[in-house]
């Protein structure tokens, strides 16, 4: 089974995945991808208004195969 690697830029730190997961293929990566950066907004948001969660997918080739970003912008309306 192929395994991909994750790099996670939570605004605040910018994690380099070494270890990888195993998955089926490269739908189930992007499909991980889209889980991990809505479990971050999940757990961090409430602790400000706006913020961008970012994931790269690599393969097991290092080659950048699929990126996505998670952005909120809020603020009180005057």
């Amino acid at each position: 089974m192929p395994r991909y690697f994750f790099d996670i830029d939570d605004g605040v730190r910018d994690l380099r995945d070494d270890e990888g997961v195993p998955l089926v293929d490269r739908e189930s990566a992007r499909k991980e991808a889209i889980a991990t950066l809505t479990q971050l907004a999940q757990d961090m948001l409430p602790n400000g208004n706006d913020h961008v969660f970012k994931a790269r997918v690599r393969d097991e080739s290092g080659e950048l195969i699929y990126e996505a970003a998670l952005t909120l912008r809020s603020g009180w309306v005057p």
